[in-house]
């Protein structure tokens, strides 16, 4: 009998530290992440996200978006896509979900009533493992780094 497919573990780690502003002074940390290992509940699918608030509400919305980015995903959709055999195919489908992903944050940003967000966001960076594929998109200037 067969073994079946093996899955990837997540390990992560996350810090962040506050910057400075131009007069060396030290400024809020506005900086969030999620870590989702096993999102929806799916072995093989692992959610992760850095975001960077800025403005005087960027920490409220930093915060809003790591609370909410996971529950946006829609596992099944990005499942079926994973499953398409042509990798351009699953990749730009997969894309299609994390897109998926910013909009709906972006409208429960702006129905939202818990603070005033004008002139306040966040960039966001998400990395979606499926299967051993990562998966990355971004809003705003935050970028990734892949490293082993």
């Amino acid at each position: 009998g067969g073994r079946g497919a093996r899955r990837p573990k997540a390990w992560f780690g996350a810090y962040s530290i506050a910057g400075v502003n131009r007069e060396g002074e030290g400024k809020d940390n506005q900086d969030a992440y999620v870590a989702v290992p096993e999102v929806g509940g799916d072995p093989g699918m692992h959610l992760f996200g850095v975001f960077d608030g800025h403005g005087a509400n960027g920490h409220e919305v930093s915060s809003l978006v790591r609370h909410s980015a996971a529950r946006f995903l829609n596992v099944a959709a990005v499942r079926a896509a994973a499953g398409h055999p042509d990798g351009e195919a699953r990749a730009a489908a997969v894309e299609v979900e994390l897109g998926e992903v910013f909009l709906q944050l972006q409208s429960l940003l702006s129905v939202q009533v818990d603070f005033d967000s004008e002139g306040s966001g966040c960039t966001a960076i998400l990395a979606l493992c499926v299967d051993g594929e990562l998966y990355v998109a971004n809003v705003g200037d935050s970028r990734a780094v892949l490293a082993s």
